[in-house]
C-alpha cells in the first residue's frame, strides 16, 4: 500500500484504528502491520476513551526511521576501498620513505603499505592519514636535518603539494580538510588549508562540547589543535627562509565545527601576523549519529498566556529595545546627508563663529549609525534566545508540530521571534526531515502563536 509514514502517523493519531481501517479498505489487522512494517507508534490503551471524556493525552512524536539510521551508521563505519597504486616522482618517493621510517620508529605498523618502483601499493586509509600528517607537519625538519637530500624550493613544495593532492582521497574517510573562508578564487594561488585527522577520540571529544554549548547555552568551545591531530597545507610555504609559523583553535558550536588561524609569517602578504577562520562545516556530516543525540521537541501551533507570563518582564524588555532602535534608526537614515561636510563647516562657521555644532551633530550620527547595527545584533540575538527558552528548545533540537494533519519534523538551525500589532510569532527554522526519518536538505520554518 502506497502510504508514507507521516500520512499513516497523522491518520492512525486522528481516528481509532478501526475507523482507519474502513477508509483504508483493509483489516485493522492489517493497519496495525502496516504501523509495525513503517515503525509508527500506535495510541495505547484506552487512548480514545480519553479523548471521548473531553481530556487531550499527550501524542508522541514519530521518531526516525530505525532502519535508515543503522543503514547510516554502516556507512559511515564502512572502510574506504583500498586503491590500487599510488604514483610517486623521485622527490616524493624521498618524503614517504621518511614519512614510514618515522612511522615505524614510532612503534606504528604498516600493515601491507608496501612502497615499490615508486608506487604505495595497499595503503590502508589509517596508515593514509599517518603518513600525510606526519609529511604536513615535518618536511621542512626533515629537509633541514638532512633527512631528506632534496634543497627546498618552489618545485620541491610544489612536488608535496601533489603528493598531498594524490594521498588525500584515501584518508578521506579520516581526514577533513577546511579551506579558508575567505580565500581567494585565483588559480595561480593556493591558499592554506587545515588538515584534521578525525580520530575516533577527537570525534567523542567534539560531541562533549557540542553538548556542553547546548547545555550551557554558549555561543561556541574553543579547543587548541596538537600537531598530531592537524597540519597545515604546504601549498603556502615557499621556502625555509619564510616558514610559517602558526597555530590552530578549533571552534566548535551546537551545530557547526571551524577552525580559527593563526599565522606567522614574515614575507606572506607583507604582514607579520595574519588571523583567518576556515570554512564551516556541519556536525552531522562528519559525526557517527550515536556521538549526536538530538533532543525531540513537540510544541503546539500556539504557545499559551501562562507560559508566556513567567518570561513577561524580559518580553516587555525586548518590545521596548525594539521599539526605541526602531525610533532612533528612522532618525539616523532620515538625516539629510546630501550637504557636503565642507558646507556645514562654512555654515557653522557664519552662523555659531568656532563652535562648530552643526558639523558634530553631523559626526555624531555617524557614530550612532554604527552602534545601531551592533545593537541591533544584540537585538536579534535576544530574540533568538528567548525564543529557545520560552519554547525549551536548543539549537539541533529536533522540533515536532503536528497542524491540520500535516506533520512537520525540522533539525533547528536557527530561533527568532516577530512581534507586530497585528500578529506575534516565534519562528523555528531549520532542515526538513524526509518521509523516510533522515534530514534532508530543504531549509523550512515553523511558525508558534502567542
Amino acid at each position: 500500500m502506497d502510504i508514507s509514514r507521516e500520512e499513516l502517523f497523522a491518520l492512525i493519531w486522528e481516528k481509532p484504528t478501526v475507523e482507519v481501517a474502513r477508509n483504508m479498505g483493509i483489516s485493522d489487522v492489517a493497519v496495525a502491520k502496516l504501523c509495525a512494517r513503517l515503525q509508527v507508534p500506535k495510541p495505547p490503551r484506552g487512548y480514545w476513551a480519553r479523548v471521548e471524556a473531553g481530556q487531550a493525552p499527550r501524542r508522541p512524536p514519530l521518531r526516525a526511521f530505525r532502519d535508515e539510521i543503522e543503514e547510516r551508521r554502516k556507512a559511515l563505519a564502512r572502510p574506504c576501498p583500498r586503491p590500487g597504486a599510488v604514483r610517486l616522482s623521485p622527490i616524493q618517493r624521498k618524503f614517504v620513505d621518511q614519512a614510514l621510517l618515522e612511522f615505524l620508529a614510532k612503534g606504528g605498523d604498516p600493515e601491507t603499505t608496501k612502497v615499490v618502483s615508486n608506487q604505495i601499493r595497499d595503503m590502508p586509509p589509517y596508515i593514509a592519514t599517518q603518513l600525510l600528517l606526519l609529511i604536513q607537519n615535518r618536511y621542512l625538519v626533515w629537509v633541514k636535518n638532512g633527512d631528506v637530500d632534496v634543497a627546498l624550493s618552489h618545485g620541491v613544495t610544489q612536488s608535496l603539494a601533489g603528493l598531498v593532492d594524490k594521498m588525500l582521497p584515501v584518508a578521506k574517510p579520516q581526514v577533513i580538510v577546511l579551506p579558508r573562508a575567505d580565500r581567494c578564487f585565483d588559480e595561480d594561488r593556493k591558499e592554506p588549508s587545515i588538515l584534521i585527522r578525525l580520530t575516533a577520540h577527537l570525534q567523542e571529544r567534539i560531541a562533549q562540547l557540542a553538548m556542553l554549548v547546548r547545555d550551557q547555552k554558549l555561543a561556541l568551545v574553543v579547543m587548541p589543535l596538537v600537531t598530531l591531530d592537524h597540519a597545515w597545507s604546504a601549498h603556502h610555504v615557499y621556502s625555509a627562509e619564510n616558514y610559517t609559523t602558526a597555530s590552530s583553535q578549533l571552534c566548535v558550536s551546537a551545530t557547526e565545527l571551524w577552525v580559527d588561524c593563526t599565522m606567522n609569517a614574515p614575507h606572506y602578504r607583507g604582514a607579520d601576523t595574519e588571523t583567518f577562520k576556515t570554512e564551516k562545516v556541519a556536525l552531522r556530516d562528519i559525526m557517527p549519529i550515536d556521538l549526536m543525540p538530538s533532543k525531540e521537541v513537540e510544541i503546539p501551533p500556539a504557545v499559551g498566556r501562562v507560559r508566556i507570563k513567567q518570561h513577561w518582564p524580559r518580553l516587555r524588555a525586548l518590545i521596548e529595545a525594539e521599539r526605541v532602535h526602531e525610533m532612533l534608526e528612522r532618525s539616523t537614515y532620515a538625516l539629510e546627508r546630501d550637504i557636503p561636510d565642507d558646507q556645514i563647516a562654512i555654515a557653522d562657521r557664519i552662523w555659531f563663529g568656532g563652535d562648530h555644532p552643526m558639523l558634530a551633530a553631523r559626526r555624531a550620527w555617524d557614530r550612532l549609525s554604527d552602534e545601531m547595527e551592533r545593537w541591533g545584533e544584540e537585538i536579534e540575538a535576544e530574540r533568538a534566545d528567548l525564543c529557545c527558552t520560552i519554547l525549551g528548545i536548543a539549537l539541533g533540537d529536533v522540533v515536532v508540530q503536528s497542524h491540520k494533519g500535516q506533520i512537520t519534523r525540522i533539525q533547528v538551525s536557527r530561533t527568532s521571534m516577530n512581534i507586530t500589532e497585528n500578529r506575534s510569532f516565534f519562528i523555528v527554522e531549520g532542515q526538513r526531515f524526509r518521509k523516510d526519518g533522515t534530514v534532508g536538505k530543504r531549509i523550512d520554518s515553523i511558525w508558534i502563536d502567542f
